[in-house]
């Protein structure tokens, strides 16, 4: 595989951060952001991984799916890349004690 996305989708830089999460018995409840063009876009996600591997379900809102949308870029792409940094554990952990 040359190229997963469009080379635009390369450039960015987005930094996932995790403000909370819920473990369960056989999935975790997850909570953050990332800043895209200098958009902060707040995201849930479930996080699978007791079972057949590691998966992970991000859902954005749909305002901020129409912001990336309006910065040109698609929405369901910038969704995969966030899934992916999860799933790579390329992403920080807000500590709520430091706050």
């Amino acid at each position: 595989m040359i190229n997963e996305y469009p080379d635009e989708y390369y450039n960015l830089n987005l930094e996932i951060n995790i403000k909370n999460v819920v473990e369960g018995s056989v999935a975790s409840k997850l909570s953050g952001f990332f800043f895209m063009k200098g958009i902060r876009i707040a995201f849930t996600a479930l996080a699978f991984g007791r079972i057949g591997g590691q998966n992970v379900n991000v859902t954005i809102s749909k305002t901020s799916s129409n912001d990336i949308k309006k910065s040109g870029l698609d929405p369901e792409i910038i969704v995969q890349i966030v899934q992916k940094k999860i799933i790579e554990g390329d992403v920080t952990i807000l500590d709520k004690k430091s706050k």
